[in-house]
């Protein structure tokens, strides 16, 4: 019998220590990978001289507008968790950086949507588009199956991830999201 990378010796059925112990194994991939895009995003901060916010916004107006959706200040403000103050600072620089532009909504001429300008896309390919293109390759090489399974597996655990969020007082997840940034 062989052992595995943690040095136990496998079980011939899997039993809830053998589940338990794959599932946790699985979990450290999942945080390994995490923090590893953690680093990636980090340099990427630095590289563009932008806050996690700014590229999160960037990141989530780009994917908007590939998908032909307008993205509003408080649609922008709720996906960030922050304060509609807070967008208005964010909004106004990352405007001034050249980066996005308002303009009045087509739908509501009260309205203003957030349009994510070409330089912004040609910066984030600079930066992201080797790495971007070397992840896409891992994620190709996997089967039809693979891929269906890993894709289901993740949006559980998301949901999982959302649940637990949810369960908590919002005033204990914004305490969280502050002292994560104030860590940043």
């Amino acid at each position: 019998m062989t052992t595995n990378k943690q040095g136990s010796t496998p079980h011939y059925w899997y039993g809830p220590e053998a589940e338990r112990e794959r599932a946790v194994a699985v979990l450290e991939a999942m945080r390994a990978y995490g923090a590893a895009d953690a680093a990636m995003q980090r340099r990427s901060e630095q590289a563009m001289r932008m806050s996690e916010n700014d590229i999160s916004a960037l990141r989530y107006l780009l994917r908007a507008n590939e998908r032909g959706v307008n993205v509003g200040p408080k649609e922008l403000a709720d996906y960030l968790g922050v304060q509609s103050s807070s967008i208005t600072i964010l909004l106004d620089r990352l405007e001034k950086a050249g980066h996005v532009r308002r303009e009045p909504s087509p739908f509501d001429r009260r309205a203003l949507i957030i349009v994510p300008t070409v330089p912004t896309d040609e910066l984030h390919k600079a930066i992201l588009g080797d790495i971007r293109e070397e992840l896409v390759e891992v994620a190709a090489s996997l089967s039809d199956e693979d891929a269906d399974t890993i894709v289901d597996f993740i949006d559980r655990l998301r949901d999982a991830v959302d649940h637990i969020d949810s369960a908590r007082p919002a005033t204990d997840r914004a305490g969280d999201r502050t002292a994560d940034r104030a860590k940043h």
